[in-house]
């Protein structure tokens, strides 16, 4: 079974593209949800966040991010050692989503992460990357609904992601999520039908049973 990553800027409508995907029979694992889960759950990793970068935990015992934030994120080269310290946690959960996944039969499993390439997540998927973009002012309004913000923040939010290049350059396909709710249903069909021929194709030649 194949890995498709699955990715795009805050508002492009990733999460869109993920449930009609899903709904044709793609399997689906939420990069952001394994983390989260690990956060909570995973002792061996908030340890090891907590000797690297001091006491970092909540009242019950899950990672505080409102704690660990002002200590990473204001420099890069801390940000990085996070990123190292967690990535392997959150491949190996990752992994075992794409087993089930695929123990479920679905032909393909979407691997939906915002920061996939700025993680280095893309190393896991192993039938390319999906790239989900939208016209600046559609991304702008479906933040400020979304997230009840002012024009203003919402566009500096997506100031500060990759611009569309970015995802051009990087991703083996684009996804326009400009359009109405069924013909981005129709992209999304047409894009299952070629993904789910690709898998097919690799099973018949003996290629790729979580084969990462």
């Amino acid at each position: 079974m194949k890995i498709i990553g699955l990715t795009g800027g805050s508002g492009a409508g990733k999460s869109t593209v993920a449930r009609a995907l899903h709904a044709l029979g793609a399997g689906w694992v939420d990069a952001d949800a394994v983390y989260h889960a690990l956060c909570r759950e995973n002792r061996e990793m908030l340890s090891g966040l907590c000797a690297v970068f001091g006491d970092v935990l909540d009242a019950d015992g899950a990672l505080d991010r409102a704690r660990l934030a002002p200590v990473v994120f204001a420099d890069p080269e801390r940000l990085a050692l996070l990123n190292r310290l967690t990535f392997p946690y959150i491949r190996r959960a990752s992994q075992q989503a794409f087993a089930a996944c695929a123990a479920n039969g679905c032909p393909f499993t979407l691997y939906d992460a915002p920061t996939l390439f700025q993680l280095g997540a893309d190393v896991l998927c192993d039938g390319g990357v999906v790239g989900v973009l939208a016209p600046r002012e559609v991304r702008i309004a479906r933040i400020m609904a979304r997230d009840s913000l002012s024009r203003a923040h919402a566009a500096a939010r997506i100031d500060a992601q990759p611009d569309d290049t970015f995802y051009r350059l990087r991703c083996r396909w684009i996804i326009e999520n400009d359009a109405d709710q069924a013909d981005i249903e129709r992209r999304c069909a047409g894009l299952f039908a070629v993904l789910a021929e690709e898998s097919l194709e690799n099973l018949s030649r003996g290629v790729g049973e979580n084969d990462i």
